[in-house]
């Protein structure tokens, strides 16, 4: 695999494994926005798709192939593999901007595969995933406890002394 650097626009080819897994460790605990797209090396686009998550961890291997796997923090059904790339390119040369990384894989045709990856910062708090609690609405959270409260549903009571029937709970009107 090649490294192309955009600053100074000098090329390298991968030294080993562990260079390309300190590269990307850049990226843990981070929020990175991704896009994975397929063209025609004439520009004319296929798909593309795009999202953000906090990567969780990275796993790089080589087995037969290059195999690169960015997991989510907080899916885990979620991750980003990218399969023998041919090329990465590091954006690295606008300090204003996050570090970004694309993956470049070519096919015998005409069609160009890439993933984008660009760090959009640490993980903060008010990134979290929210809770299933924390995505209802406050109109559904109280359509939701009236629901409790009217349900038919025997309570305990407690002792009668003098033979009577505990008193049946009414709804309200």
């Amino acid at each position: 695999m090649k490294i192309i650097y955009t600053r100074g626009n000098r090329t390298e080819t991968l030294a080993s494994i562990s260079t390309l897994r300190k590269i990307l460790n850049r990226f843990v605990r981070h929020r990175v926005f991704y896009e994975v797209s397929s063209r025609n090396k004439r520009g004319h686009e296929f798909f593309s798709t795009k999202n953000t998550f906090v990567v969780g961890s990275i796993e790089v291997t080589s087995r037969d192939y290059l195999s690169i796997t960015i997991f989510d923090a907080h899916c885990s059904g979620h991750s980003v593999e990218i399969l023998n790339p041919a090329a990465m390119r590091i954006y690295d040369e606008t300090p204003g901007k996050g570090f970004a990384v694309s993956f470049l894989s070519g096919s015998p045709g005409d069609v160009e595969s890439r993933c984008y990856l660009r760090d959009e910062g640490e993980e903060a708090e008010e990134v979290r995933v929210r809770s299933a609690l924390e995505q209802i609405t406050l109109p559904q959270l109280f359509e939701y406890i009236e629901d409790i409260r009217n349900a038919d549903v025997p309570r305990a009571a407690a002792p009668c002394g003098d033979g009577e029937p505990p008193p049946r709970y009414a709804r309200p009107a």
